[in-house]
């Protein structure tokens, strides 16, 4: 059964893993977090699923599968409505007006919990189940055994399913995904929305006006003296207090630079770029503040093994300059001849993002019209030449472009269609992997194994390619969730755009693509569930489901 709640309310089937729990309404204080990894390790074939089941509701009927795709319990004698959560072996189940928590491999009920799926919550990681008693919320495992009493006020999902936040009394804390508590509830707020691998695993908070942050690995604590952390590169991240000071922290949050520069850039093999007044040229610093190269660049960008890409200081007031590359004395090893030069990576809105050892260059055309190409500053060659109209790098030897032969496709974005050229897939060679034909992104996905590519609907459908470019899942559904700890692929049908958004699930597949089931909607409406091999497994005969002409339609 479907049930449209709005994302991050409880979550009955039909709406997406990541929209299971309630928000605590705590702001993220970090950026934006669309950026993929810089390299992708291509590894041997996965192993096949691990055991989980999974239940899927087509026609209001609710049956259970396992990850092997063998069907548990049947959609006639199923459940009335199931909630997500893809454990071992349970599911939390409404079953004559009561949701209870069932063993669906025996059968047997373990535990009543509610009458309302308002005191149920699915949580990160699938291993926990939380319920209301009294109007606190508890913690169950899927064996139905207490792990935290009934004493928090609400619950909420913390980074990309990485740990379980908490609320009692108007404050804040976090358990990890086994329900153990990493920090007590003391603050007013904490960073909510992002992927805190990409931080060395630390959670930004806030105590009245003093700014901790969490570390997620062991939950140690500490205060700090600024309010934001950029993503982890070379091991350090750049710190930023409210007053707009930047310095630099390691791994462990520990400042190694005081919060003293206007501005600085991602680090790189060992040196950081700043600049100490926003009218002030620019230098770069090693990791302990120490000057290694005198600021009188125009602007600077990050350092690979080889050197950077730097921009000359203009002759004379509104005059043109160029980038060059840099080695660390700061002398040109490369005259400067680009017009233009910054961070190689794309994210899904076209914006750029840092990608370790590659930085895109420019050669401009027209006065609103540059050309692209890569330079690869670890090994000091240009990977690319600047011949492209759109490009970005996925990975060292996987790159997404478009070209004057690309077409145009439509690309819808908050209600506004527009005809942008669609993108495709390249090697470091030039070879085209996957050509531009119909989508207008395309992305590495977070551990680097698949391409994700989306096209230009204003529901997009994703599609998902090995690196080689070759189709594992088609572009059909409209979100694809890969697990790697389950080994599997989820597939949702989206109906709606952001908050109000409804995600159903429509189909499971392995990691190599091959469909564990999949439902589709029939010519009538009514859907039918598929097994791996496109097999109809129930209803066999649709036309009893196929909805019924509105009663008060006229004709």
């Amino acid at each position: 059964m479907q049930n449209p709640h709005r994302i991050f309310r409880r979550a009955l089937l039909g709406v997406g893993i990541g929209a299971a729990l309630l928000s605590a309404g705590c702001q993220s204080s970090t950026p934006d977090s669309q950026d993929k990894p810089a390299v992708a390790a291509k590894a041997e074939p996965p192993p096949g699923p691990a055991e989980f089941v999974v239940p899927l509701c087509p026609n209001a009927k609710c049956g259970v599968f396992d990850s092997h795709g063998k069907l548990l319990v049947p959609f006639e004698h199923g459940y009335e409505n199931v909630m997500i959560a893809f454990a071992k072996d349970h599911v939390l189940a409404l079953k004559d007006g009561q949701w209870s928590l069932f063993d669906v491999r025996s059968g047997q009920k373990l535990k009543d919990l509610a009458t309302s799926s308002d005191d149920l919550y699915t949580l990160p990681g699938g291993e926990l189940f939380g319920f209301k008693r009294d109007g606190k919320i508890g913690l169950i495992d899927e064996q139905g055994k207490d792990v935290q009493p009934p004493h928090y006020d609400d619950l909420f999902a913390g980074g990309h399913d990485q740990y379980i936040g908490y609320v009692v009394n108007g404050k804040n804390g976090l358990l990890d995904l086994q329900g153990k508590v990493l920090a007590e509830p003391l603050y007013d707020e904490l960073a909510v929305n992002d992927d805190f691998d990409r931080y060395g695993g630390l959670v930004d908070g806030k105590r009245g006006e003093q700014e901790w942050l969490v570390n997620l690995k062991d939950g140690s604590q500490k205060q700090v003296s600024y309010s934001r952390l950029s993503k982890l590169a070379d091991g350090h991240m750049v710190a930023s207090d409210d007053a707009g000071k930047q310095g630099l922290a390691d791994a462990k949050g520990e400042l190694t630079i005081p919060l003293k520069y206007e501005w600085l850039g991602t680090p790189g093999a060992g040196l950081v770029a700043f600049r100490e007044a926003a009218d002030q040229p620019c230098g770069y610093l090693d990791y302990q503040g120490k000057v290694a190269i005198a600021a009188k660049f125009a602007s600077c960008e990050p350092f690979g093994q080889h050197g950077a890409l730097a921009k000359a200081q203009p002759a004379s007031e509104g005059a043109e300059s160029k980038f060059g590359v840099i080695g660390r004395d700061g002398q040109w090893l490369a005259p400067p001849g680009y017009d233009y030069a910054d961070s190689a990576g794309r994210t899904t809105l076209g914006m750029l993002n840092d990608v370790p050892g590659l930085t895109l260059v420019g050669h401009q055309v027209t006065p609103l019209q540059f050309t692209w190409g890569i330079y690869d500053t670890d090994h000091g060659r240009e990977v690319l030449a600047p011949k492209y109209d759109t490009l970005g790098a996925l990975t060292a030897d996987r790159f997404v472009f478009s070209d004057a032969q690309s077409p145009h496709v439509d690309f819808t974005l908050l209600g506004d269609t527009q005809s942008v050229p669609a993108i495709g897939v390249m090697d470091a060679a030039g070879k085209v992997l996957l050509k531009p034909e119909q989508f207008v992104d395309i992305q590495l996905d977070k551990n680097g194994r698949y391409l994700v590519a989306e096209d230009g609907a204003a529901v997009p459908h994703q599609a998902l390619y090995d690196l080689d470019g070759h189709q594992l899942v088609p572009p059909q559904w409209n979100e694809l969730k890969i697990d790697p700890v389950r080994r599997a692929i989820f597939a949702y049908a989206v109906d709606g755009t952001g908050d109000d958004a409804n995600h159903e699930l429509r189909a499971v597949y392995d990691l190599q693509g091959k469909p564990l089931f999949q439902s589709k909607t029939t010519a009538c409406g009514a859907e039918q569930v598929l097994d791996g091999d496109g097999k109809v497994i129930w209803p066999q005969d649709p036309t009893p489901y196929c909805p019924k002409p509105d009663a008060g339609a006229s004709g």
